[in-house]
Order: structure tokens, then sequence, then C-alpha cells
């Protein structure tokens, strides 16, 4: 456990030490070229502060990025399905007002932007790695089928939820065996084993939750 504790501890300088000098560098590489020379003068000697500090924001970044959510909590609301939608939407104002304020000022603006850049950039990548990654396991595991399945409100216990599996399965004329039950429940649907996830998310009107059937084919 504490070599764990470790490994990811180092991930997390070496990582976020990486992206925060790919920021730097690039903003060292953009004020290289500018023709407002004063602009450059008065910055050359904050660069040390710049570079630790660009180190500091790239850790902290990617320890949240690599944060793993607890079960409920809002950081997982947030991270999940369609929400990173809503979020976007949500700080949208407040990314205009940035622009608003940096209009005039050009540098700061692209400097921002480059950061901003390198960030999505990192996410991409990264996100694409875990796809594959994913694309890679599934097949060994085989192909799945899920259906989701919207609630009301939060079953308040697993009885409640068994009894919300039930009444859909008996709603569409399905007949329903419960082999296990919990938050995860195995069960026989139609003669076929089916495993059935209490899934949540986050929208716009707060978390949702919903009932996830998945059958292996």
């Amino acid at each position: 456990m504490k070599n764990r504790i470790k490994e990811e501890k180092r991930e997390i300088l070496s990582y976020g030490t990486g992206i925060g000098g790919a920021m730097f560098v690039s903003n060292v590489i953009y004020l290289g070229r500018q023709s407002n020379v004063k602009f450059v003068e008065e910055v050359m000697p904050w660069f040390g502060l710049m570079f630790l500090t660009y180190v500091g924001v790239g850790i902290l970044f990617f320890y949240l990025y690599t944060r793993t959510p607890k079960k409920d909590s809002f950081w997982k609301y947030c991270m999940k399905g369609a929400s990173g939608i809503y979020m976007i939407g949500n700080i949208m104002p407040l990314i205009f007002l940035l622009g608003a304020v940096l209009s005039k000022t050009t540098p700061l603006r692209i400097i921002c932007i480059l950061d901003a850049v390198i960030l999505l950039g990192f996410y991409i990548l990264d996100y694409h790695s875990v796809w594959k990654l994913s694309n890679v396991l599934n097949g060994r595991q085989g192909r799945t089928k899920t259906l989701l399945v919207d609630l009301e409100e939060k079953p308040e216990s697993v009885e409640e939820f068994c009894n919300q599996i039930r009444s859909y399965c008996e709603k569409n004329h399905q007949t329903v065996e419960f082999l296990t039950k919990g938050r995860t429940c195995e069960i026989l649907l139609d003669g076929k084993p089916c495993t059935v996830e209490l899934d949540s998310y986050y929208s716009q009107f707060g978390p949702m939750y919903s009932m996830k059937f998945i059958w292996k084919r």
C-alpha cells in the first residue's frame, strides 16, 4: 500500500512538472517572437517565478485530475456523463469575463489560450489512451449490451431498488428472478443472466439516478 502511494505521488510530481514545463516553454517561445520588446523586458526578470508557478499549477492540475471520486460525491457528478457539457455552460460566463478583462492585453490573452490548449491536448491524449485500453480490455471480457432506465428518485434501500427493478420488468412483460440483491443486483431476465447497477450522474437539475441493465454477449 505504501509503495503504491509513493508511486502515485511520483507520477503526480513527474507528470505535473512535465505539464507545467510544457506550458512555460510554450509561453517563452511565444514571448521570444513578440515584437513588443518592452513587454518582454518587463517579464524576463520573472521567468524563474513563472516556471515555479507553472510547475505548481501542473502538479495541482494532475493531482485533481487523477483524484479518485468518491461514491455519490459532487466531484463524481461533475465528471460523469453529460455533466461535462453542463459544467462548460456554467463556466462560460467566467470565460467571457476573462476575455473581456484581457481584451486589451494581447500577450496575456495569448498566454492563457496557449495554456488552455496544452491542458486540452493532454486531456484528449489521455482520453484516447484510456479509450484504446478499454477497447482491449472489453475485447478480452466479451462484448456487453447496456440499457439505462432513469429513476424519478434515489432508492432509499436495497429492497426499494429491487422493487423498482421488478416494477420495470413487469411493466415490460418480462420475468425477473433475483440471484443476488444490493446496489448491484444479479438477476435472470427472461431466463437470461443480467446485472443491474444503481447508477448516478449530474444534470442541470441536480443528481439523477438510473438503473443500468448489463448483458454479456
